[in-house]
């Protein structure tokens, strides 16, 4: 018996469309790329969903659902609609797969969903020459404050391509996903 057909209709169908719609809500999140982001997004979120389903196993039922999610591209722009509803989604999701999955397959699966994110996140940089200067210096004294930060707490230190890589906007949404899914994530 496979993961996704021991959950009931409804939950398959949320759990099948959530890795493309956390990529999607990230992706769509920070409008400053215009369609040259978007695009270079949305590149971004199919390479990375077959990049798990070809090279990545981190659990069986994290494979079993992006490979679903990947045989299901066809429907992906029906699974545009109401992005609003992922972080709910989200925040659900534990409760609604607790009694159906071992919690380590959960936990993997969430781990998966915030990589997902990122790397949609990561695709395109949207904080460059062109950007607001008061932008630029909100998120370089962010990155200060918590390099400072790092250095008497002892935690790894932030890159600065990967933290300037991603907007701000797009770390709201990433830390919204990833506080519903009850996972610490760090910029």
């Amino acid at each position: 018996m496979t993961y996704l057909s021991k959950l009931p209709e409804d939950i398959q169908d949320i759990v099948i469309r959530l890795p493309f719609r956390v990529g999607l809500y990230i992706s769509e999140s920070d409008q400053t790329g215009g369609d040259e982001s978007a695009v270079a997004e949305r590149n971004a979120l199919e390479n990375i969903v077959t990049f798990y389903v070809e090279d990545t196993v981190k659990s069986e039922f994290a494979h079993e659902v992006m490979l679903q999610t990947l045989n299901q591209k066809s429907k992906w722009g029906t699974w545009s609609d109401s992005l609003d509803t992922v972080p709910v989604d989200c925040l659900n999701l534990t409760a609604q797969l607790e009694a159906h999955i071992d919690a380590k397959e959960i936990m993997a699966f969430k781990h998966n969903l915030i990589e997902v994110g990122l790397a949609v996140a990561q695709a395109y940089c949207e904080f460059d020459k062109n950007s607001q200067p008061m932008d630029k210096n909100e998120t370089f004294i962010t990155l200060f404050f918590k390099k400072l930060q790092s250095m008497f707490s002892g935690e790894e230190k932030i890159l600065n391509d990967y933290a300037i890589n991603i907007s701000q906007s797009e770390r709201t949404a990433i830390e919204l996903i990833s506080n519903n899914l009850g996972i610490h994530i760090r910029f």
